[in-house]
């Protein structure tokens, strides 16, 4: 009985063994409409869950009295302008 390809000690014969196998099926999946409306869908998601916990954790900060990044940013443009008008 003879062993499959993909079966050896050696892993990057097994990796590209999986590699030759499974490429084409990925890239037909990876090229339709539904996947890229995933894709979509999944970084608009990430997007709008990276907002939320910003404006969250900056609510809290400036909550405590601290300084927020919101608020550092705004006088870092204040500081810039001024800069640009005195020179």
């Amino acid at each position: 009985m003879t062993t499959p390809e993909w079966f050896t000690t050696d892993w990057k014969k097994a990796f590209f063994a999986a590699e030759r196998r499974l490429s084409p099926k990925l890239e037909q999946l990876v090229r339709t409409d539904a996947m890229l409306d995933a894709l979509a869908v999944a970084n608009g998601l990430t997007r709008f869950a990276v907002r939320t916990v910003n404006t969250l954790g900056n609510g809290l900060v400036e909550a405590v009295g601290l300084p927020s990044s919101r608020q550092v940013r705004g006088l870092q443009r204040s500081v810039d302008a001024l800069e640009r008008l005195t020179s």
